[in-house]
């Protein structure tokens, strides 16, 4: 696992965030709003967390500093997208400086008490994979609201990408 290995994986999951988002544009603002009883709540709080996660991590991976987008700050589609778009900005820009180095960095989140750090591989991989558990997570959601959902599935991504060549 390299760079690229990050940046195909991120790329990845930028397409698959974009699909889902395409799914939440379709709800009523009370649809997006509703608490679910599924997860952690309705389709705002999942996206909110989704991307909050990701911000945070990123930012501490760099700066070694955690700092939180708090999610009640992202209080509509717009100001998320928004934010999604910045987020994704600075990940490709992170990810676009990875060295083996860097990859084999050990990190630890201040709030970890008693756990062992991890490399900066590994948080790489638990990101992909936290977002790829909240998209699941969210298209349950849509799918209870009874809106659009759509494959995320990385074959799909590589095909539809094969595809647009």
């Amino acid at each position: 696992m390299d760079k690229d290995f990050f940046i195909e994986l991120y790329l990845y999951n930028f397409w698959a965030n974009m699909r889902v988002w395409e799914c939440i544009e379709e709800l009523t603002e009370e649809e997006f709003f509703r608490e679910l009883a599924y997860s952690i709540g309705s389709i705002h709080i999942q996206v909110a967390h989704t991307l909050a996660v990701e911000a945070w991590w990123f930012n501490f991976l760099q700066t070694g500093v955690v700092e939180f987008i708090k999610e009640e700050d992202l209080t509509n589609r717009e100001i998320i997208r928004k934010q999604w778009d910045i987020t994704e900005k600075q990940v490709m820009a992170y990810l676009n400086m990875l060295t083996t180095e860097e990859l084999n960095r050990k990190v630890m989140p201040p709030s970890w008490e008693n756990k062992p750090a991890i490399t900066v591989r590994d948080a790489l991989v638990q990101v992909a994979n936290h977002s790829t558990d909240h998209r699941s997570q969210t298209l349950s959601g849509l799918h209870q609201l009874g809106a659009t959902t759509i494959e995320q599935d990385y074959l799909v991504y590589l095909w539809e990408k094969e595809t647009d060549k």
